[in-house]
């Protein structure tokens, strides 16, 4: 519907008020969508305790399917933006990490979700979520009326337009009667129970100053005497000729089209009354065929390639692996079931081929130890803590923000967590290959990709994204594989299969389009007249996968080397750590297993100290206890010397005149005289 130009000018000015848009460079949704933009700052004070509902799309700016929505839910906002009095179209993005509390306590986990908030909402408990066809516009907006009917019943808000039917005593005469002058338009929709076309225009309408807008069945005697041969029927009578109506629909029309109808006689009321027509319409993404003007396909233009795409960075694993162990997985509130089993599976694969640094396969060795003990549910809450606690414990091996670098898309929302993801898990299959080539227990399906399959059906919350992996899992026959190679080799099908589908699609960077991998400039020898040689392929894999990039890091702090010569200073250099290494290369199950053993036997592996407060009481207890010991060990100490000293004075008394005249007489030194050797012994007749 649209309004005069002032009325429109004023709708829009107050819709920005009101409107909180989000950080331009991660929305997806810009100023002039028709969408009011919720964040975590906004969503609590905006949506509950409102005087009007809101109907929000709960997105991730990353998500392909949300990519390709955004056009069906803008042109449905735009649909709907004079409903906005009742109830008000917005958008959340759940991709923005900040947003993730709001979006873990709606249970959101696939997007795009449809949630449903009635007016004066208090909690999440009040949202009710969508079921219908987000695709069929008409149809979701008469869902949306169905909502606001049931809020109506229920608490009759008294800012809101009358959605109830026209009772059958009143007459036109009376309602023309009952209107403002300035309503020049009186519509009627007739149609049966459940009247939701009929309130859906009331809805719309309620607020346009020429429009008064009812609704009635065919039973009403106004229905009888003008209703048209299809239901639902609109009429339209103007205040000149207000006993006949000017228009009555004679086929079916959705409540769209109604809609069009009556802005058409808007306009014409608009310029009668010296205001005006109101501004062209600009063309609505997603808008029907019919209403759009053909203009000259644009000639796509061959983007060059750009080699800083296709360099595997371990900044942007170790981001994919953040945004999935904080973000992705925790979007459940309770993992249980089938999605605790795949989430087992695949963290026990990361424990075996994670690639990065000895901590992130550590990290992954203890989240996989603690996953696997927990048999029947596992919280969010407890998730986010625990991987919290391994990160705290590591010394923080993943980043705390996702970051991209080869990953990273030409605007913020485009690539990013799901090019990083594809990366991690060829790196995943590359490396199981080469551990396990020469093992003919190998089994390529159990043990890695029916993990990652399962981890993206349950995990990946693009829906339809998710959803389509698993549709392709039966369309190119995973469960056939049996051979190690093919562990590498059916993933990078899957992939270019991808490419191959979403070539073309709005999610794809127009900077990045979508390729075959290897282009023929990345393995010359991979691609012969047009077909790809698969040994070629599977070589070129293991080199690309395995040879990890560290741009983007923070460099590991230098040391300092002095060199000497003839005690002088020869040099001086600061240094630092090589920082490439090879993926997995070294294995952390061992160092793992030794701590654990020496953990069960009391003696701390990794010792940390632990300082009391001076003034707690625990440690006054301790002080207390170690002063008593020291006291006792002192007195035993003083108690045998005294006695010592008492023994040596005691015999020093005894032998005083036997020593000087032994010493005088005969000059020997009697140390001991008490011994039977002495000279007074021998010679007693001088012993006093």
């Amino acid at each position: 519907m649209r309004l005069p130009p002032l009325l429109a000018v004023s709708s829009v000015l107050l819709l920005s008020i009101v409107t909180v848009y989000g950080e331009e460079s991660k929305s997806l949704y810009a100023p002039g969508d028709n969408v009011l933009e919720l964040d975590i700052d906004n969503f609590d004070s905006m949506v509950y305790g409102s005087p009007r509902g809101y109907f929000i799309e709960f997105y991730s700016s990353w998500c392909g399917h949300c990519i390709h929505y955004k056009p069906q839910w803008v042109t449905f906002a735009t649909k709907l933006k004079d409903w906005s009095s009742v109830v008000q179209v917005s958008v959340i993005n759940c991709a923005d990490e900040k947003n993730s509390p709001v979006c873990r306590a709606h249970a959101i986990d696939a997007f795009p979700t449809l949630k449903y908030f009635p007016p004066h909402s208090k909690s999440k408990d009040d949202g009710q979520k969508y079921t219908g066809d987000k695709y069929e516009l008409p149809s979701m907006a008469l869902d949306v009326a169905k909502f606001v009917r049931a809020d109506y019943v229920a608490q009759r808000p008294p800012t809101w337009p009358k959605v109830e039917a026209l009772p059958s005593t009143i007459i036109l005469e009376q309602l023309w009667s009952a209107m403002s002058p300035s309503q020049q338009i009186l519509v009627a929709v007739i149609e049966e129970d459940p009247f939701l076309t009929g309130f859906a225009t009331v809805i719309g309408f309620g607020k346009n100053p020429f429009v008064e807008a009812v609704v009635m069945p065919s039973s009403h005697p106004i229905a009888q005497q003008f209703s048209g041969s299809v239901l639902p029927t609109l009429l339209i009578f103007k205040r000149d000729n207000p006993n006949a109506p000017d228009f009555v629909s004679k086929s079916e029309m959705s409540v769209f089209q109604m809609a069009d109808k009556i802005d058409e006689y808007i306009t014409a009321v608009a310029d009668t009354v010296h205001q005006g027509p109101p501004p062209p319409a600009a063309v609505i993404p997603g808008a029907a065929a019919e209403d759009v003007v053909a203009a000259p396909a644009p000639t796509k233009t061959l983007v060059p390639l750009n080699f800083e795409q296709f360099k595997v960075q371990q900044l942007d694993l170790s981001s994919a692996l953040h945004y999935m162990l904080t973000q992705e997985i925790p979007r459940k509130p309770v993992i249980d079931n089938e999605n605790l089993a795949a989430l087992k599976g695949w963290i026990h694969l990361l424990r075996r081929y994670v690639p990065g640094t000895a901590p992130i396969r550590r990290l992954f060795y203890r989240l996989d130890e603690w996953t696997q003990l927990q048999s029947y549910s596992i919280t969010a809450e407890s998730w986010i803590a625990k991987v919290a606690e391994l990160q705290t414990d590591l010394g923080h091996p993943l980043p705390a923000n996702a970051s991209w670098v080869a990953c990273k898309g030409s605007k913020p929302y485009l690539r990013g967590y799901t090019c990083g993801l594809w990366t991690l898990m060829h790196a995943v299959t590359v490396q199981a290959y080469a551990d396990e080539k020469d093992n003919h227990g190998f089994k390529p399906v159990v043990e890695v990709l029916e993990p990652i399959h399962q981890f993206i059906y349950h995990y990946l919350s693009c829906e339809i994204c998710a959803k389509n992996f698993h549709h392709m899992t039966e369309a190119n026959e995973l469960s056939l594989v049996t051979r190690p190679e093919d562990v590498i080799l059916w993933l990078w099908r899957a992939h270019n299969n991808v490419n191959r589908r979403l070539a073309g699609d709005a999610s794809e960077d127009p900077s990045y389009p979508k390729r075959q991998f290897p282009d023929a400039a990345l393995c010359h020898d991979c691609i012969v007249n047009g077909v790809y040689q698969e040994g070629k392929v599977l070589e070129f894999m293991l080199r690309y996968y395995t040879d990890v990039r560290t741009d983007g890091l923070v460099p590991t702090p230098g040391y300092k080397v002095t060199e000497f010569e003839d005690g002088k200073v020869q040099k001086v250099a600061v240094k630092h750590l090589n920082p490439k290494f090879a993926i997995h290369a070294n294995n952390v199950d061992k160092l793992e297993e030794t701590e654990a053993r020496l953990r069960q036997q009391q003696v701390d592996a990794n010792p940390k100290h632990h300082w009391r407060s001076l003034d707690s009481d625990g440690y006054a207890g301790a002080a207390s206890a170690q002063s008593a010991d020291r006291s006792t060990f002192y007195l035993i100490w003083f108690v045998i010397v005294g006695i010592a000293l008492a023994f040596a004075y005691l015999k020093y008394r005894q032998n005083r005149s036997k020593f000087w005249k032994t010493f005088y007489y005969y000059n020997d030194y009697k140390l001991f005289p008490w011994s039977s050797n002495s000279p007074a012994n021998i010679r007693s007749k001088y012993v006093a």
